[in-house]
């Protein structure tokens, strides 16, 4: 398999305190989901703001490297990481009602994102929207175009960010809990769908999850992070039947249909 992604001896600071984290190492493959795993503080979510450059102005990098298709993109300038983001890495945030403009029908802001990075007709970037959405099994895409957020339903809203991640067919998509504030049921359809995804768009995926069983369902491996260090990487059946660190033994114990086995 050819790496997609390799992050090397990474760390990051926040303002020249402790360590978010200290000395990763991760690599992802093309048409492969990695699922990063652990408590909250572990480091996970600066991790994948570390990679796309998104931290926050009170964190920065002090070692290491991040390198797409075999470019060290942590030395991009602005106009490097503005052409990059959207076209070849795509995020997905854990809040979709965050990241969708309240007061702007769903149509205009798929619209301005898919033009933001694509010179395309208005037409066009309206038929790329509509058939993105029903790939995200948004079936009716006028009325969800002619919505406004506050009128969809927490899965819908989700789809929604989803499939505007997805619209410029990204490499990698870095998926920050995007499930986590949705009923069990919505979450299964939307990891279906996104296995659905990376087999029609031919993209890797990196997804954070508090939930270890969530992970192993979707993911193809597990990264298992605690108190900003990596303790256990292997395929998802090594992690689940023979794990080799006592963390990840914890947070197995946290799947109920494990729990006394």
């Amino acid at each position: 398999m050819n790496k997609l992604l390799e992050v090397k001896d990474l760390t990051v600071q926040y303002d020249g305190g402790d360590y978010a984290i200290k000395n990763i190492n991760i690599d992802v493959n093309d048409q492969e989901i990695i699922g990063i795993v652990g408590e909250s503080g572990s480091g996970k979510t600066t991790l994948v703001r570390a990679i796309i450059n998104l931290l926050s102005s009170n964190a920065k990098i002090v070692s290491g490297e991040v390198i797409f298709c075999g470019e060290n993109i942590e030395k991009y300038n602005k106009e490097q990481w503005r052409k990059l983001r959207g076209n070849e890495i795509a995020m997905i945030f854990q809040n979709p009602g965050s990241y969708l403009n309240p007061i702007m029908k769903i149509g205009k802001q798929f619209i301005e994102s898919i033009r933001s990075h694509r010179d395309i007709s208005k037409a066009q970037a309206i038929k790329k929207a509509k058939d993105t959405l029903e790939k995200m099994g948004l079936d009716d895409g006028d009325r969800m175009m002619n919505s406004y957020p506050y009128q969809l339903s927490g899965g819908m809203k989700q789809r929604v960010a989803i499939a505007m991640a997805m619209a410029m067919e990204p490499k990698l998509i870095l998926a920050d809990e995007p499930t986590s504030a949705l009923d069990v049921i919505t979450q299964a359809q939307i990891a279906n769908e996104l296995l659905d995804l990376r087999d029609k768009f031919e993209t890797s995926i990196v997804m954070i999850t508090h939930n270890i069983g969530f992970a192993a369902y979707i993911a193809d491996r597990i990264v298992v992070m605690y108190d900003g260090k990596v303790v256990e990487c292997d395929n998802k059946s090594q992690i689940i039947l023979e794990p080799k660190a006592q963390y990840t033994r914890t947070l197995l114990q946290t799947i109920p249909e494990l729990k006394g086995s």
